[in-house]
């Protein structure tokens, strides 16, 4: 059950927005918001984490894109592409030195947005992967690796790690829309499980660990075709 990849894109043109927009959401991507300046995209992203972000260098006039993308680096854990007319050596030296996972030229067109995407979502896919949690006036880092399920109780819901269980105030339906999870599946309307860390199935229910986990009808066969 593949869930879409969602893009946010700062871009000041509203014209070059609109079309990247559009191409992304004709590629079956998923786009958050638009950002219009530093400040706003910043704001932005505090609110929603995207899976990717595509950042245009210079907007207004200044280089707004790498105070974004500084932002991205010291908070979030995503990828991030530079989107440019600009190709000088000082302004590509300073790109560089933030780490983007790719650049896109203007003018560019689908086969390019296409093409840079896919590598920078494949080279990510190959790197351990984190997620940002709200808890309260905080925010942790959580490995995608170490979280072992996700259970709903009422209002809040519990994500339990190999070391330590965390308690946010959310729906489980909220949490998977928030989050790109890959390698994990909701087996039961009240537990959505990490598919690697099943040591067994067993009638109606999994195991992970010690503990033994519902599974529904619908996704019981599911899991049998599919687990390894």
């Amino acid at each position: 059950m593949k869930h879409k990849i969602k893009v946010f894109i700062a871009e000041d043109d509203v014209f070059i927005s609109e079309q990247l927009k559009d191409i992304l959401l004709d590629l079956e991507y998923e786009v958050t918001e638009i950002g219009f300046n530093a400040a706003s995209a910043i704001e932005l992203l505090k609110k929603t984490v995207p899976d990717l972000a595509i950042l245009d260098i210079n907007m207004h006039g200044t280089n707004d894109g790498f105070e974004i993308a500084k932002y991205i680096n010291d908070q979030l854990n995503i990828p991030f592409i530079f989107l440019t007319s600009f190709s000088d050596k000082e302004t590509v030296k300073e790109a560089t030195s933030l780490a983007p996972a790719g650049y896109l030229l203007k003018p560019f067109n689908e086969q390019d947005i296409f093409t840079t995407l896919e590598i920078v979502l494949s080279n990510n896919r190959n790197t351990s992967k984190e997620i940002i949690v709200n808890l309260g006036p905080s925010k942790i880092k959580l490995k995608l690796d170490e979280i072992l399920w996700v259970k709903s109780d009422d209002k809040y819901i519990e994500i339990q790690t190999q070391s330590k269980r965390y308690v946010q105030r959310n729906s489980i339906s909220s949490f998977l829309e928030e989050h790109n999870l890959d390698g994990f599946e909701r087996i039961h309307r009240s537990f959505v499980v990490n598919l690697s860390k099943i040591n067994s199935i067993q009638r109606d229910q999994v195991i992970i660990g010690q503990q033994a986990i519902p599974i529904s009808r619908k996704m019981l066969s599911y899991l049998k075709e599919n687990f390894k």
